[in-house]
């Protein structure tokens, strides 16, 4: 860089032809005798320490530049990347786009004023509001429109609905109201054909080295033997393949017919809705216009639809808008998307559009068919059939040229030895018949080698696998379930019967730290409490008590949990309306399974506020600082409240085997040679007691597991071959020490013992099943024992602390 600043490019392109070859001098002209080259070096080792720094920093830049270079070259090559995926993005936009027009066929009209509905506008039957007048509103998400329609109410009243008891009539009016607005319904596409099928199947490679290898046998066998006996061979792997084939499509067909009714079955969803003022449960695709449907935590908007009222709604619009952001639902941001799930709250809807009419119900007419897809297992085999395919051609076209040049170059033989091929004396006939058997053996090989019935054998099993779980109602949605729950080692539920029939009832219940037996006896308890729980029953649930239409056992909706509180407030004798009148919900706080918990403010006719709160115990009595016995009393809440983990049960069964079992093994240490009577020599003797203590003291252990299944109960045997794995554990436990006593002594520093000494060893530790009994007949007080020891020490720390103060 230096040479090419202060010299003329003569000198500087001489430079360079001098350090390319190796030497300095070789070529000079005028200039360069006046110029001194700070990179110069004459002879290395005199070269100066300033001339090799310059040098070491040269190479630096260059090497620096190098890295620079291919960084560069890497920036590039992802700047590629990122425009063919931007192309590639931009295409699926434009796609979608024209899979909505296509699936849509008609205009999106833009805009954002709306004229309301006027004695000559366009009605949809007998009612004042067009289809498009309120798809259009619901689609812009108008808000100015819907203000001018009278809001919700009035967007009700042109509907003929009412946004509290929803829609009043009965079939007929349903039927009215899907030829005006259409059905919650998409059109379907077709499935594939048999033929198809039957063609894809034809495509693997596995199946077309295998024909290719059926006709070269067949071809090479009616050459050699003749027609009448040549064709068993080639003609056998044709009909193998052909079957293959047969069965293949004939199995991908009935699992397509399979999977388009389970996923009618899957997309029949059964929902609430309020219509005539009563919650009842529906399929998706009856809902119509106008129906009033509740929505809570974790449920898919069914239509698009209206906010009526709602409490902390937040909706999760992701799979329409592709932005990851919750939005919060208010008067602001009333409108629904069909599709979208509730991330948060609860509220009420009303439907405004519903079917092919909405968004969701383009995007799924567009989509809606059998993508084919394998599952991973099935991919897996194809690959490794496929992979077993090739090797086994490698491998026979490998053995094929070896023969074939064994052959030729006559160092084949007969079985009599004597050589098959001898240039210029066999006949050009026998050269082809020795030619074609060698082609009979290659071909062979393929045909073993190629796992044709792998992926087929795979496939019967999951169709037969799923056919026998629905036998048994159990709806396999995907094919690859099955072989994923064949890989699950343990199943997870939460604490609300998932895996029940998700039905319950309110067994237990407890008041003020009583039992309430039966739970349905309310005069156990305080007219105060009894007012609370009944607040709390009627007004902290999203469910509903009604009167049955054929006048027998009030009906109740909800979810099973709150289904189950509901039953029971029934059995109360609660008069729910009556109840809710007397106070005003004045804020809802709705469960979710991160917060663990839900609540609700209401204000009674006194002007008093109280707070409501439901969900897992431990969450609400974490938060509690007192509460109300069966008398309506306010105790406080302290530690002593709270149970401990070793509670006072298990601190006398500790104590009770603690000291027997220091009592025996004391008495054996230092009077046990005495009273087993062991008369060996010193050492030995010593070895004996110190295992016999051992083992007596493993065995005491092993033995009192069984007590410490149930800790309060007197038979501890109850249902133990139910629990295999404790039954497992404690057999395996033993085994280990009689391995460890028997023929492990030099590793553990113990010798074996004689069968008395075992008798000896069992006794001591079978004792501690009767004294386990002898002490649960002990009574022990309700108060944790380290409460009672701490509280002397406690009421010295306050004394010394009254003293200082």
């Amino acid at each position: 860089m230096t040479s090419s600043k202060h010299s003329p490019p003569s000198v500087a392109v001489g430079h360079d032809h001098d350090m390319e070859a190796g030497g300095v001098g070789g070529w000079t002209t005028p200039h360069e005798t006046e110029f001194v080259d700070p990179f110069d070096i004459g002879n290395t080792k005199n070269a100066s320490i300033e001339t090799l720094k310059r040098w070491r920093q040269a190479a630096l830049v260059l090497n620096a530049s190098r890295r620079f270079r291919y960084t560069l070259d890497l920036r590039k090559e992802e700047e590629k990347e990122q425009r063919r995926r931007m192309i590639r993005a931009h295409a699926q936009v434009i796609r979608a786009a024209l899979l909505f027009k296509l699936a849509g066929q008609r205009a999106i009209v833009l805009g954002s004023a709306v004229t309301p509905p006027t004695p000559s506008g366009d009605y949809s039957g007998d009612y004042e509001i067009g289809l498009e007048q309120v798809a259009s509103m619901t689609r812009d998400n108008n808000n100015a429109a819907l203000q001018q329609y009278g809001g919700v109410k009035g967007l009700a009243d042109l509907l003929q609905t009412n946004v509290e008891t929803g829609i009043v009539g009965g079939d007929d009016e349903f039927a009215k109201r899907r030829n005006a607005f259409g059905s919650n319904t998409y059109p379907v596409k077709k499935g594939r054909t048999f033929w198809r099928f039957l063609w894809e199947a034809w495509q693997d490679l596995t199946l077309i080295i295998l024909m290719v290898a059926a006709i070269a046998s067949l071809a090479l066998g009616i050459k050699t033997e003749g027609l009448q006996e040549g064709w068993y061979d080639g003609g056998s792997i044709a009909f193998a393949v052909l079957l293959v084939i047969f069965v293949t499509a004939t199995s991908d067909y009935r699992q397509s017919l399979q999977f388009q009714n389970l996923n009618e079955e899957k997309r029949n969803i059964h929902l609430e809705v309020i219509r005539g003022g009563r919650r009842e449960k529906i399929s998706i695709y009856d809902i119509v216009v106008g129906d009033v449907i509740p929505l809570k935590i974790g449920d898919q908007v069914p239509a698009d639809g209206i906010l009526i009222s709602g409490h902390s709604l937040s909706i999760d619009e992701s799979s329409m808008t592709g932005e990851s952001k919750i939005v919060r639902k208010d008067q602001k941001a009333p409108f629904f998307m069909s599709g979208c799930k509730v991330a948060d709250g609860s509220g009420t809807m009303l439907v405004t559009g519903v079917g092919i009419n909405t968004e969701w119900g383009l995007l799924m007419a567009s989509i809606s068919e059998d993508t084919g897809e394998e599952t991973p297992l099935q991919v897996r085999l194809n690959g490794v059939a496929t992979f077993i395919g090739i090797v086994g051609l490698s491998v026979a076209l490998f053995v094929l040229a070896i023969l074939l040049a064994r052959y030729f170059t006559g160092h084949s033989r007969n079985a009599d030895g004597t050589v098959q091929f001898v240039r210029g004396k066999t006949s050009i006939g026998d050269a082809v018949d020795g030619a074609i058997t060698i082609v009979t053996i290659a071909v062979t090989i393929v045909v073993v080698a190629v796992p044709e019935g792998l992926p087929l054998a795979v496939t019967l099993t999951l169709a037969y696998s799923m056919r026998k779980m629905m036998a048994d109602k159990a709806l396999v949605r995907r094919l690859s379930a099955c072989e994923t729950m064949g890989s699950a080692t343990t199943i997870c539920s939460d604490k609300t019967g998932t895996l029940t029939l998700n039905q319950m009832t309110v067994v237990d219940a407890y008041v003020g730290r009583n039992k309430i037996n039966p739970p349905e006896d309310s005069s156990q308890f305080d007219m105060v409490v009894s007012s609370l729980i009944h607040n709390s029953i009627a007004q902290n649930t999203s469910g509903s008590v009604f009167p049955s239409k054929d006048g027998g056992d009030i009906e109740v909706s909800g979810s099973p949990t709150e289904k189950a509180i509901l039953h029971w407030g029934v059995k109360l004798g609660m008069k729910f309306d009556v109840i809710r009148s007397e106070s005003e919900v004045l804020q809802v706080s709705p469960f979710n399974s991160e917060k663990k918990r839900g609540g609700v403010a209401l204000k009674k006719a006194n002007s008093q506020v109280h707070i409501h709160w439901k969900g897992a115990a431990e969450i609400v009595l974490a938060s509690c600082t007192g509460y109300l016995d069966s008398n309506g009393s306010q105790q406080s809440i302290d530690n002593d409240k709270r149970e401990p983990l070793i509670t006072n049960v298990m601190w006398r069964n500790l104590i009770i085997q603690a000291l027997y079992q220091v009592s025996i093994l004391l008495v054996l240490n230092f009077f046990g040679k005495s009273i087993l009577n062991l008369n060996d020599s010193m050492e030995h003797a010593n070895q004996l007691k110190n295992s016999l203590i051992f083992n007596a003291f493993v065995l005491c252990q092993i033995f009192n597991e069984f007590n410490a299944r149930k800790p309060d109960q007197v038979n501890v045997f109850s249902g133990i071959l139910k629990n295999r794995l404790f039954v497992g554990i404690v057999g395996t436990t033993f085994l280990l020490q009689i391995i460890i006593i028997e023929f492990l002594g030099h590793f553990f520093s113990t010798v074996r013992l004689d069968w008395k000494l075992w008798i000896v060893s069992l006794v001591i530790g079978i004792i501690s099943w009767p004294l386990a009994v002898v002490g649960k007949l002990i009574p022990v007080p309700r108060t944790p024992l380290i409460k009672i020891f701490i509280k002397p020490y406690q009421r010295c720390i306050a004394a010394r602390s009254a003293r200082n103060a």
